[in-house]
């Protein structure tokens, strides 16, 4: 089952079409130590340079994290050098960031979601990429419609979410998909984050800077 959820910063009018929609809690109380296990993990503090665009794509099924920034040439427009800044959690042993986390909360129930993050580390990469490389992957971001008639209902199975932020660094918009794997008009969204991930190893190759 696919269920979209959506959390709000200020409405950016960039891509998508935004409205609210119904959504199923069933399961949320686990998942939503997870997200802020992975908030506070997956920190942008390295982030010092003005940015034209930051698009963040989280990875549910990889507890992983791509931030894509582009930067301005002037007049202020797209054309400046990109970067993609890399995180992926270590540290968990055997276990993926759920399995951890349980078991840190069966071990101590009170367990606080700084006590889980201090227990685990970040490998962050920041890698170079032109920009008239990435671009061919923002024209197919930008070419998705997404219905506003999103659909609700509740997740009964297991499932992973894919999270999607863009931010001009004054407005930001954020979407959390579930399984998008569907045949509604927005899991295109979560199908081309997935497709970026897979491509992205091609990508940094050719986009090398000279």
């Amino acid at each position: 089952m696919m269920v979209l959820k959506r959390r709000w910063g200020a409405v950016l009018p960039v891509f998508f079409v935004l409205v609210l929609s119904a959504v199923g809690q069933s399961g949320r109380g686990a998942v939503n130590i997870k997200d802020r296990v992975l908030d506070i993990l997956f920190r942008s503090d390295g982030i010092t340079s003005q940015f034209l665009s930051k698009m963040t794509l989280r990875y549910g099924d990889s507890d992983s994290q791509l931030v894509v920034l582009t930067y301005p040439v002037y007049p202020v427009r797209a054309g400046g050098h990109a970067e993609v800044m890399s995180y992926a959690v270590t540290g968990m042993g055997n276990d993926t960031l759920s399995q951890f986390i349980s078991r840190m909360v069966a071990q101590k129930p009170d367990v606080t979601d700084r006590e889980i993050a201090a227990r685990l580390k970040v490998d962050v990469k920041r890698l170079p990429i032109r920009y008239e490389v990435l671009r061919r992957s923002l024209d197919d971001l930008e070419a998705i419609q997404i219905s506003p008639v999103l659909a609700g209902g509740v997740s009964v199975d297991e499932y992973s979410e894919y999270e999607f932020w863009y931010s001009t660094g004054q407005e930001t918009v954020h979407y959390t998909i579930v399984s998008p794997f569907g045949d509604a008009a927005q899991d295109a969204l979560g199908r081309w984050m997935i497709k970026f991930r897979r491509d992205l190893p091609h990508l940094l190759k050719e986009g090398a800077p000279n």
